[in-house]
């Protein structure tokens, strides 16, 4: 089975171990395309850009909305920015958010091993990075253990006025207790590339002025759906030469999805007949 994309929550793996069927993702390939999209969206929400954005589109006459929308923030002076998850797009985000002189958190189930893939930043626990961030990037895949991992409780142990960005899953939030969050200015604003229930939006959502919108499009750039196509090409070569021609080095070279890896070592010592 082959998924062109880094997120594969929408398969049932389970499903695919049982019947000895392996998945493969393209798991670095979408990296430099979401980051962007994260930095796009953060500045975009903490400078408060949607309602001046859609006054311009809406009523171009009327140039900017009245009354004018609040104050924007700065991303730089200082501000606390956390991340969820520090996988490689959750690192290629912190570089890109260098230059504005951030102080940079993580939160990871484990820390990193290795010192030089935390980009400089501090690994805390979960709770720190509610506590003590301004800006928080959400980065992790969607499983049992992260759905809702942002709900009513950790929202209300947030800084008030917190900027939540997110490009990975939606149901990563509950996004009616983000909704409430944002009309009582608990969360100050939100940048948002996914939603738990697409293709619909919580109508709190397209309501709220802070809130800053894409329709998931973190990837669709030419250049990353051609990385993508080509690593789903290559997987398929590589499996193809496994099955075929014996070459179980060029096995070696799919990405295999992580829970499936065991299977994996499996398969090619036992190869199952289909």
């Amino acid at each position: 089975m082959l998924i062109p994309g880094a997120g594969y929550d929408h398969f049932h793996i389970p499903s695919f171990s049982k019947h000895s069927v392996l998945a493969t993702n393209v798991p670095t390939a979408v990296d430099d395309a979401t980051a962007d999209t994260g930095l796009f969206l953060m500045l975009g929400a903490l400078r408060n850009f949607r309602p001046s954005f859609l006054a311009l589109a809406n009523a171009p006459h009327t140039f900017r909305p009245s009354p004018s929308p609040a104050l924007g923030r700065d991303p730089e002076g200082g501000k606390v920015l956390g991340i969820l998850g520090m996988g490689g797009i959750g690192r290629n985000f912190v570089r890109k958010c260098r230059p504005f002189g951030m102080k940079v958190i993580y939160h990871n189930r484990r820390r990193l091993a290795d010192p030089a893939l935390e980009e400089g930043a501090t690994y805390v626990s979960f709770e720190e990075v509610l506590q003590q961030s301004d800006i928080i990037s959400v980065h992790v895949p969607l499983n049992e253990y992260t759905r809702h991992l942002l709900g009513k409780k950790e929202l209300a142990m947030c800084k008030k006025g917190v900027c939540i960005v997110n490009t990975a899953r939606g149901a990563v939030i509950d996004e009616a207790a983000l909704v409430e969050a944002l009309e009582s200015g608990q969360v100050g604003s939100v940048g948002l590339d996914v939603f738990e229930e697409e293709p619909k939006v919580h109508e709190g959502l397209l309501k709220n002025e802070r809130a800053f919108l894409l329709p998931h499009m973190g990837t669709a750039t030419q250049e990353t759906q051609v990385k993508m196509e080509e690593w789903c090409i290559g997987n398929v070569r590589c499996a193809v030469e496994w099955i075929c021609e014996g070459k179980k080095e060029r096995a070696r070279e799919m990405s295999v999805v992580p829970e499936q890896v065991d299977l994996f070592e499996k398969l090619l010592v036992e190869p199952v007949e289909h």
